[in-house]
């Protein structure tokens, strides 16, 4: 082996896994290249080599597989150091990467997890291509049904993930506070998702109105994000829904879930109305 060139994968005799886009041996061993990035192995250290596939004929980021191999790994410990076995659900750039737009170039992974993994795993000697940002569901309470929307990717090495839907990821994007990440991180995204997608405007609106509680106006610190928000949804209705205005849109909102409410047998029953002036009587006031 003197240089191979293309996304590869590189797996050492103790599970570690390197990404690389050109591997090449020389004299110290054998050079592992990505992104500008050199790492020096032992030829005797190393497992397997493989050649990683693509997406839509689009070669799929070796550094995502080598990532998510190393996460594997790192869930495996977990879960046989007593840790619960659970869902974890790749969001954000990544899953855009997995699902509709494999050439994005990513440098970190989003996954929501319900177990507290992120102190365990950062205890262990993993080595990671890219950063793992592990988020709890509460931090997602903003969104709507997006459980009921994943798919599923398996990892390199057979474990189970689950994927955010791409409009569910537009709905998680429009939850940023900072307007500036908002126009030059997630408004490209938005945009190629809708493009590549095509979904209806009902089907904006439903996702849009799935949970109200993500118009509520905060006070104090809150009023940042709230507010934030608020302009991220009116960007977002200016163009690909313009004939829907940010107070129609709050009003459906809390229109559809006390439906939600009413048809669940959740909505309380009212109480019967109570007339005071009609509990007083007036009494004599003859002392005869």
């Amino acid at each position: 082996m003197k240089k191979i060139t293309g996304p590869h994968l590189i797996v050492l005799k103790d599970q570690t896994t390197f990404a690389a886009t050109e591997i090449e041996a020389v004299v110290q061993g054998v050079a592992v290249r990505l992104a500008g990035t050199e790492t020096l192995i032992n030829a005797d250290d190393i497992a397997i080599i493989y050649t990683t596939g693509s997406i839509d004929k689009i070669p799929i980021d070796p550094a995502i597989l080598s990532t998510l191999a190393t996460l594997e790994t790192g869930i495996r410990k977990y879960e046989a150091a007593g840790g619960r076995k659970c869902n974890y659900t790749i969001c954000g750039g990544a899953s855009l990467a997995l699902t509709l737009i494999p050439n994005r170039t990513t440098e970190d992974i989003d996954v929501v997890a319900q177990e507290p993994i992120e102190e365990f795993l950062s205890k262990e000697s993993l080595h990671w291509d890219y950063s793992v940002e592990f988020l709890d569901e509460t931090t997602l309470s903003l969104m709507g049904d997006w459980q009921s929307r994943r798919s599923i990717v398996v990892g390199p090495t057979g474990m189970e993930f689950q994927l955010m839907h791409p409009l569910d990821t537009i709905m998680q994007k429009m939850l940023r506070w900072s307007d500036r990440d908002f126009a030059e991180k997630d408004w490209p995204d938005i945009k190629e998702i809708v493009a590549k997608l095509k979904p209806s405007p009902d089907t904006l609106k439903k996702l849009l109105t799935e949970n109200p509680f993500r118009y509520l106006k905060g006070a104090g610190p809150m009023t940042v994000a709230t507010d934030a928000i608020e302009a991220n949804t009116r960007t977002f209705l200016a163009e690909f829904l313009p004939e829907v205005t940010y107070g129609e849109l709050t009003r459906l909102a809390y229109t559809n879930l006390e439906k939600k409410l009413t048809k669940a047998h959740l909505r309380p029953s009212p109480m019967p109305n109570v007339d005071l002036s009609k509990k007083i009587r007036p009494i004599s006031m003859d002392m005869d």
